[in-house]
């Protein structure tokens, strides 16, 4: 479980990717930005990162908790495709990992 709250900037993105160096990708990851105020291009490419291992895996990324500023920013970046959202209410499908 991947979970953003705040502004995300640099300092997100440098914890993530030690999480990731340190983490064992063996399940699904869920993403919940719903209390994020910002999340940055650099938090994202760390994600894009995660979700590439993710798919070498055959593992999914998932956003469980969606956010509306993220989201439009995500479509007008070109990324909305990188990062799906689960349909609200749909906790069937939810797996987390840990990144820490």
């Amino acid at each position: 479980m991947v979970r953003l709250e705040g502004n995300n900037r640099a300092e997100t993105a440098t914890i993530l990717k030690e999480s990731l160096m340190q983490a064992r990708l063996v399940h699904a990851v869920a993403i919940e930005w719903d209390q994020a105020e910002h999340v940055d291009a650099c938090v994202l490419q760390v994600l894009l990162a995660i979700r590439k291992l993710l798919k070498d895996r055959g593992l999914p990324l998932t956003v469980t908790k969606d956010n509306p500023k993220v989201r439009e920013y995500l479509k007008w970046s070109g990324l909305s495709e990188y990062f799906p959202a689960q349909p609200p209410g749909d906790e069937s499908r939810t797996v987390g990992a840990s990144l820490g």
